[in-house]
C-alpha cells in the first residue's frame, strides 16, 4: 500500500493539501499538518496535490 508522505522540514504550510483533500491532511493539535491514518488513500487526489505542492514536500510511501 502506498501512504502520502509530508516532509514537514520542506512544508510551507500553503494548506493547499488541507483544501484539496481535507480528508486525507489535517492540522495537528500542535500546529503542523498531518496526514490521517486511512485504511487506503485516494491516489488521483494525492496526486494532484504532489503536483500542485508549492513546496513538492508531499511524496508517496511504499508500505
Amino acid at each position: 500500500m502506498k501512504t502520502p508522505v509530508i516532509n514537514l522540514s520542506e512544508c510551507e504550510d500553503c494548506e493547499a493539501c488541507l483544501d484539496l483533500c481535507p480528508t486525507v491532511f489535517r492540522r495537528h493539535d500542535a500546529g503542523y499538518i498531518e496526514v490521517v491514518d486511512l485504511p487506503e488513500y485516494p491516489e488521483e487526489k494525492i496526486e494532484e496535490i504532489i503536483k500542485n505542492c508549492p513546496a513538492q514536500c508531499v511524496t508517496w510511501e511504499e508500505d
